[in-house]
């Protein structure tokens, strides 16, 4: 899997997971705090998918 593989799979992921955050009920305490923590989240899972698709 080249670079630009690479990159696709990550950002994918992150609009995957961006767009079940949303899909949490409005004003929920668990959406607003997922929606917080967005950001990491995002940047643990990145890490993660491109470190286990490098290795494989």
């Amino acid at each position: 899997m080249n670079t630009k593989s690479r990159l696709l799979v990550g950002i994918l992921t992150a609009l995957a997971m961006m767009a079940l955050t949303y899909a949490l009920p409005r004003g929920s305490p668990l959406r607003d705090a997922a929606l917080v923590q967005f950001p990491m989240t995002v940047g643990v899972w990145a890490i993660f998918v491109l470190l286990f698709v490098k290795l494989k």
